[in-house]
């Protein structure tokens, strides 16, 4: 009978570690799925910004900005708007 009766005290004392690892396991769930569920909203947010595309001035609105600011500047509209086609591919990688 003692034999039987500490075979139930071990087996008891084995079950409570197991409950108090399955409550820590519980808790670590519930963190790691607040976690996610930051990360999925914060993903999101930022999608959604990245999405935004850069609108630029007509390449001749540019050219006469650039000549009304360096007179001798020997850009012409062919390179600005090869200038804002770069500018442009260079927005959507990001």
């Amino acid at each position: 009978m003692k034999a039987a009766n500490k075979q139930l005290a071990e087996w008891d004392a084995e079950l409570n570690q197991l409950h108090e690892r399955n409550g820590d396991l519980g808790l670590k769930v519930q963190m790691l799925e607040q976690e996610l569920k930051e990360a999925r909203r914060d993903r999101g947010e930022n999608r959604n910004s990245a999405q935004a595309v850069a609108e630029f001035p007509e390449p001749a609105d540019l050219l006469n900005q650039l000549k009304a600011q360096r007179k001798k500047s020997k850009a012409d509209l062919a390179d600005i708007e090869v200038i804002l086609e770069l500018l442009s591919q260079a927005d959507s990688l990001l």
